[in-house]
């Protein structure tokens, strides 16, 4: 049976993001880019774009990047509020669940990717997450640009994340090669796991 590796890259777009949203769009270039040199991921990673700041909404529906002909642009929003962000995802996840499912194509557990540059702002914010985590079952890898460890270690700890990644914003460190870079390094053991099947079966 058919398996699709669903992912999410959030992206917070709030005013102090204005000036790296850029960066961020062009990191889905890149990405399609890897898709198209690996037929093994291309074959089943398909990824949805969410932007949030004081509210949240999807730019791209799960897709297959190497299908996209024009990416989606990221508008600069005002604060930055995790729950309108969870709660969309809960309603996402579960939507694109029940699709594939339908389809007879078997969805992965979710990747979420969240890249902030700022803390919430809404203190209620967890109550959101915890049913999204309950119904979605995500890893989740926090992304956060200058941002301090304490608060960035905070966030993580709520959020259970698989991983997290502090990055700065060094000319000689482009944002979009070090997010690509987090995204192949999740992805690596579904090319391995692959190609060792393959190498089994022939």
């Amino acid at each position: 049976m058919r398996r699709v590796v669903p992912i999410y890259l959030v992206v917070n777009t709030s005013r102090s993001m204005a000036g790296r949203l850029v960066e961020i769009e062009h990191v889905l270039a890149a990405f399609a880019d890897e898709l198209l040199y690996s037929p093994i991921l291309g074959d089943r990673v398909r990824v949805c774009v969410v932007a949030f700041a004081d509210s949240a909404r999807c730019v791209l529906p799960l897709s297959d990047l190497t299908e996209i002909v024009e990416f989606p642009k990221l508008v600069p929003g005002r604060e930055t509020l995790f729950t309108p962000l969870f709660i969309l995802l809960t309603r996402l996840t579960d939507a694109d669940a029940s699709a594939h499912m339908a389809s007879g194509v078997v969805y992965d557990r979710p990747l979420v990717l969240l890249v902030t540059d700022g803390v919430p702002a809404d203190p209620g914010w967890q109550r959101a997450f915890d049913r999204f985590y309950r119904h979605g079952h995500p890893r989740i890898v926090l992304i956060t640009i200058g941002v301090g460890e304490p608060q960035t270690r905070e966030m993580g700890a709520a959020m259970r994340v698989s991983s997290m990644q502090m990055l700065g914003d060094a000319p000689d460190q482009p944002l979009v090669n070090q997010i690509k870079a987090t995204l192949m390094d999740h992805l690596a053991p579904l090319v391995t796991s692959r190609r060792i099947i393959r190498s089994v079966d022939e």
